[in-house]
């Protein structure tokens, strides 16, 4: 008991951060996005190589180091989550929160799709009027305003492609991060030259100061996921994963403003209607595991 109490202490802290993360990037919105990704790539990898060091945790680095293979899924989840963290960071700055929690509510079903597509997993009723809920969601959009969700898709695929590179070609949630800031460093490093004139850091001692903050920005949460995961089963802590774009909702319309307009509303019914079949098999699936237990 103590032991889920405080797993779910740390999820619950992780997961809220992560939603209260817009708060940060909309203080540093009058930076390019391209810089506050740079320079939240320069700051995580700086951080995670302070912990897998000091935590002695560099068997994994020299695991990956070792297989051409590994350093090129690695390569692939760099590419994805450094284009899932500009979009998100980009959503933060012109208003489109409410758009960026919709991606997050959609990831879970855009995970169980490429499930079914590239790990040829078997999808069971559930799941497939969940999945045609969603996507009836998303067009709603298109049919009543025009357009499609961009932003939330982005983000809702980039980060089911992420998860699908991770589970092909698993490391922990440090190493992983350490490979994905290192090979996206050089890139970083000449883009922040580039921006400042030929200068890594420049700005303000506040600017300089706020950005630097982004690599505990990045890397707290994780320290707390990873502590929730070995204390938690894991069909127990997904049911965590809501919270932050909950979190994030409430922030765009009570803090940020943003308008929740007819149509979006309808999505989101669609989209929370898919969710919560799903959670309604999980509890019952983990209910139905605690007392075969």
């Amino acid at each position: 008991m103590e032991q889920t109490t405080r797993g779910s202490s740390f999820a619950l802290l992780a997961f809220i951060w992560w939603g209260l993360s817009p708060i940060y990037f909309k203080a540093v919105s009058d930076v390019l996005p391209v810089e506050i990704l740079a320079h939240r790539v320069v700051w995580s990898f700086l951080l995670v190589s302070l912990i897998l060091f000091f935590t002695h945790k560099l068997d994994g680095v020299r695991r990956i180091l070792s297989s051409k293979k590994q350093i090129g899924f690695m390569l692939l989840s760099s590419l994805l989550i450094s284009g899932n963290w500009l979009t998100f960071i980009w959503a933060v700055g012109n208003d489109r929160v409410i758009e960026a929690s919709l991606g997050y509510y959609i990831n879970p079903l855009v995970s169980i799709f490429l499930g079914m597509l590239f790990l040829g997993e078997r999808l069971n009723k559930v799941q497939w009027l969940a999945l045609t809920l969603a996507a009836t969601g998303v067009l709603i959009q298109l049919v009543v305003v025009g357009y499609l969700p961009w932003v939330a898709l982005v983000l809702a695929f980039s980060f089911g492609f992420y998860g699908l590179v991770r589970k092909i070609a698993p490391a922990d949630a440090f190493t992983g991060l350490w490979f994905e800031t290192a090979l996206a460093l050089p890139l970083a490093l000449m883009g922040l030259a580039w921006l400042g004139g030929g200068e890594i850091v420049s700005g303000s001692a506040i600017d300089v100061g706020l950005l630097a903050i982004s690599g505990v920005v990045t890397t707290l949460p994780l320290i707390w996921f990873a502590i929730a995961a070995r204390l938690l089963p894991l069909s127990f802590l997904g049911f965590f994963q809501y919270i932050a774009p909950t979190v994030s909702l409430l922030l765009a319309i009570f803090l940020f403003g943003e308008s929740l307009t007819a149509s979006i509303m309808l999505t989101f019914a669609f989209i929370w209607t898919a969710l919560g079949l799903l959670v309604a098999q999980a509890v019952r699936r983990y209910s139905k595991t605690r007392r075969n237990a």
